[in-house]
């Protein structure tokens, strides 16, 4: 293993450890790299996320890109003072700190890892990242209050505004093998199935059981037989259990099921409304991933398009 620690321009600083994959199971050479963004602020909720992520992709190949955003001198919350310490030099310290956790433990010889440190907003630093380079999910740990020391309340805001899919991560959350997964989203209206190969992809490396959840509200679609015969074509030679639950909102639907079954991954695709639905709290995603009671995998949908950004987007309660 070699490591190598490097200090870019604009204030980026790059670590990466290289490893030679070598004696790899058979599994591992007929798989695509997974990469993987993982979003740090140094919390004990980000090391853990990073910690589950290997984990999760202990049977894949994957190149993990710890991501510190740390915030530049216009921004309110930040003094002179601290700005004025080499701030590249504090977060390659602790950079290099988690880099050290990383090699002190087992590591996977198919497992490479790197960082960056970037000034800015953390929506700004993660959109001008993806931008350079593609990633497969975006990790990012979360806390009950949903919160982090850096990033604020900063779940809901990447969900709505990124074109990739994303995990969040509760802090408290045991480690543990994945071996259910739950896939709850409106069945009714799905009709680009390409969105679900992440999930089936998962299901099938992981031998997992995987329960196709629908929740009946007030006013929503039925889904036809035809439709529900695509959906177990689709998800072929996988067997999903089907459930069915009616409540009086999604979040409540999937929150009484969550309460009487055992999930180990909960996956959902986001519909984009309005500001207003976002702001008076009527958003299914912003309740589902604010403070997540099991991992959460939201699966991005191209027609469903983003909000732009707007200097809404910064404030604690979004």
């Amino acid at each position: 293993m070699s490591v190598d620690f490097v200090f870019g321009e604009a204030g980026i600083v790059r670590i990466g450890i290289c490893q030679q994959l070598f004696l790899n199971p058979p599994f591992i050479l007929q798989q695509r790299m997974k990469k993987i963004l993982l979003l740090t602020d140094f919390s004990e909720a980000s090391r853990h996320a990073l910690y589950f992520a290997r984990s999760f992709f202990s049977e894949s190949i994957a190149d993990f890109h710890l991501l510190c955003a740390y915030p530049t001198q216009s921004d309110e919350d930040y003094s002179t003072s601290h700005l004025t310490q080499s701030v590249q030099t504090a977060f390659a310290d602790q950079l290099q700190t988690v880099i050290a956790d990383v090699q002190r433990q087992s590591v996977k010889g198919w497992h490479s890892f790197r960082a960056s440190v970037l000034p800015g907003t953390l929506l700004d630093v993660v959109q001008r990242t993806l931008q350079s380079e593609s990633y497969d999910v975006v990790i990012l740990g979360g806390k009950k209050d949903g919160t982090n020391e850096l990033f604020g309340n900063s779940a809901t805001l990447l969900v709505r505004h990124l074109t990739t899919n994303m995990m969040i991560v509760p802090a408290d959350l045991p480690i543990q093998p994945v071996h259910r997964i739950v896939l709850a989203t409106d069945f009714s209206s799905l009709t680009n199935w390409e969105l679900l190969q992440p999930v089936k992809d998962i299901v099938a490396l992981k031998g997992a059981i995987l329960t196709l959840l629908t929740i009946d509200v007030p006013g929503k679609k039925m889904i036809h037989v035809e439709q529900e015969r695509r959906i177990r074509h689709f998800f072929d030679p996988v067997k999903p259990a089907i459930a069915r639950l009616q409540a009086p909102s999604v979040k409540d639907g999937i929150d009484a099921y969550l309460n009487g079954h055992m999930a180990d991954l909960l996956v959902t695709i986001p519909k984009h409304k309005g500001w207003a639905d976002a702001l008076s709290g009527k958003s299914t995603t912003r309740k589902l991933v604010y403070s997540p009671d099991v991992p959460v995998l939201t699966l991005y949908n191209p027609d469903s398009s983003p909000f732009t950004t707007s200097p809404l987007c910064t404030r604690s309660y979004y």
